[in-house]
């Protein structure tokens, strides 16, 4: 039996592959908190909030207090990352001050004034504008300046609607007839000043400035929050302890931890073994007691949808939690899993780092395919998605393989998307739940009027339906009655949001829509939004165009219909969107198996 062990687990991707290989293992634990988020803190482009955050971590600093020459390192980590944030916030805030403008926010002001004194404007608007009415009234000195320029490019943004440019020909890119019905005559003379101002000072460039120093801000905090709970964990000797004390922090999030729902409800394990962070998770526990340790890190630092700060990112730096744990629990064989960016983020700098630190760690480590970085495609290896995906396996130095392991080779592709899609029979003719357990039942089956998958058919009765005698199918996908045009109905695209998908876009965002695949998009965890058929999948069904229900997402993921679905839509394709490809780790577990047979041999 492999012992199996699993972080940032999704719904399980490795324990469903191994289950479809029907290789006995035991989970010896799991770990993903599910995108519950106690540590990070939602810090605003607000001068007086950034300050307040350094000033909070400026106290927290005073009160770490190292026991070991490891921890000392962190804390002076810790503050010099705090002195050059801070130094940053101190450059911003003075280069504001050089370009205030006391007239800038009245005329900011007047206008707002202008806007709401229309009677056309329509509710959602009206209320925007009034709490940004209130604000930079409520607001003081470089903190209302800032707050001027953010209200003066919304106007403005919001003013860009496909209309007559005739009244400002100075402001070639923007249209001047307000789409809220709003007077534009009243606030043009305004408005321009604005423009004006806005390009000649960059303000642009000065509030995003903002904006990266208080995305810097938060994921400092989080390292704070992050240690400051590790010199918590300091006070408890032993793992028990330790892991009902995380738990205890976590307990008032755990129906918001939908991944921890869906794993429990497909997966054999004690729910002791399941840990919400990585970060709090001492390996040495587990020290030896896992054959296969299968992860990634979050892939949102690297992704090419992400700003790709790379292990700059307090997520990126989830990389070497991963590496700490193969270096605690010392596996016989590793999977790593992560994005195609990873190869290319930072210049190359970011993959030449995590190859460096796998290195160090006591292993045999692949990282190519033939030539090639070890990218694999999920259209290679039986599912039609295009979707790559870079892996890295490593066997532990003192592990004799039989035969040098090589990444699979692609086979033919022999399915198309449609082939993964729910068909039509109507719900009605599949059983409930009573129904199944009363054919299924031993002594029924032994009857001579009851038959499943029969070979002959049965003769039929004139109350068949009605008293569960006779012939049935089993289709095991139709379980869960999801094969129904009833059930589809909520997938299928409104009018307006069939125009939107099918559209190309704009100049700075141009896609070209395209449905029913024979190779689905990557699947993306944010499906339920639905994008433009460009980056996204759509089908149709009868004649009507729909989204992928996320029982097909789950298909083409690799998940047979016997994985439960018990979290909403939303969350499912998010789940979906995140995991593995199955049959990828399929493919991959027959390479390992190949080169290391003892895996198995000497687990069963």
């Amino acid at each position: 039996m492999i012992r199996l062990a699993t972080v940032f687990s999704g719904i399980g991707a490795i324990e469903h592959a191994l289950d479809r290989m029907n290789i006995p293992h035991k989970i010896i634990f799991a770990c993903d908190n599910g995108d519950v988020d106690i540590l990070s803190k939602k810090i605003d482009a607000d001068f007086n909030k950034i300050d307040d955050a350094l000033n909070e971590m400026e106290s927290a600093i005073s009160k770490i207090s190292p026991i070991k020459d490891e921890e000392l390192d962190i804390k002076r980590e810790l503050y010099t990352l705090y002195i050059k944030i801070r130094t940053e916030y101190d450059v911003i805030k003075a280069d504001f001050k050089k370009i205030y403008d006391k007239d800038f926010i009245i005329i900011v002001n007047d206008i707002l004034k202008i806007i709401l004194e229309g009677n056309d404007l329509k509710n959602r608007k009206r209320k925007e504008y009034t709490i940004l009415f209130e604000e930079l009234g409520n607001n003081n000195n470089i903190n209302k300046l800032l707050l001027s320029y953010k209200i003066a490019i919304k106007i403005v943004t919001d003013f860009k609607k496909d209309n007559e440019v005739s009244k400002l020909s100075l402001l070639e890119d923007v249209v001047y007839k307000s789409t809220y019905n709003i007077n534009w005559n009243n606030v043009v003379d305004k408005l321009k000043d604005i423009v004006i101002f806005i390009e000649k000072n960059n303000i642009k460039k000065s509030i995003q400035r903002v904006k990266d120093l208080s995305e810097k801000t938060g994921m400092l905090y989080e390292k704070f929050k992050t240690e400051s709970i590790l010199q918590k964990l300091n006070n408890y000797k032993s793992y028990k302890e330790k892991k009902l004390f995380i738990d205890k922090i976590y307990e008032k999030k755990k129906m918001q931890n939908k991944v921890r729902q869906s794993y429990l409800a497909n997966y054999e394990i004690d729910e002791e073994n399941f840990h919400w962070n990585i970060s709090f998770l001492d390996g040495n526990q587990y020290k030896h007691k896992v054959d296969l340790f299968v992860g990634g890190s979050p892939c949102q630092s690297f992704s090419l949808v992400g700003k790709q700060r790379g292990l700059n990112d307090t997520r990126g730096t989830l990389f070497y939690e991963y590496a700490r744990l193969i270096k605690e629990i010392e596996p016989k064989v590793f999977i790593y899993e992560n994005v195609k960016a990873i190869l290319s983020n930072d210049n190359g700098r970011t993959w030449e780092k995590i190859k460096e630190v796998f290195d160090e760690l006591g292993y045999k480590v692949y990282y190519k395919n033939g030539d090639k970085p070890s990218v694999l495609n999920a259209k290679d290896y039986g599912i039609p998605q295009n979707r790559e995906r870079l892996f890295v396996v490593g066997f532990r130095k003192d592990i004799k393989l039989e035969k040098e392991f090589r990444f699979p080779q692609p086979i033919k592709l022999k399915k198309k998307m449609k082939d993964f899609l729910l068909d039509n029979v109507s719900g009605r003719y599949y059983l409930a739940k009573k129904g199944v357990d009363f054919v299924t039942n031993k002594k029924n089956l032994e009857k001579r009027y009851t038959q499943i998958d029969g070979d002959i058919q049965l003769c039929q009765k004139k109350n068949q339906q009605f008293n569960w005698h006779g012939d049935f199918v089993f289709e095991e996908e139709n379980i869960n009655k999801e094969k129904t045009m009833k059930e589809l109905k909520k997938y299928f695209l409104s009018e307006k949001v069939r125009k939107y998908v099918l559209s190309t876009g704009t100049k700075n965002f141009y896609t070209k829509p395209k449905i029913d695949l024979d190779i689905a998009r990557p699947l993306l965890t944010t499906m339920h939004k639905m994008h433009r058929a460009g980056v996204d999948n759509y089908v149709t069904t009868e004649g009507r165009l729909r989204k992928l229900t996320p029982r097909e997402c789950l298909r083409l993921m690799g998940f047979c219909d016997s994985f439960k679905i018990v979290v909403s839509d939303t969350s499912a394709y998010q789940q979906a969107g995140n995991s593995i490809v199955v049959d990828v780790l399929i493919n991959i577990m027959n390479s390992i198996i190949e080169a290391y047979p003892d895996l198995i041999k000497k687990s069963v």
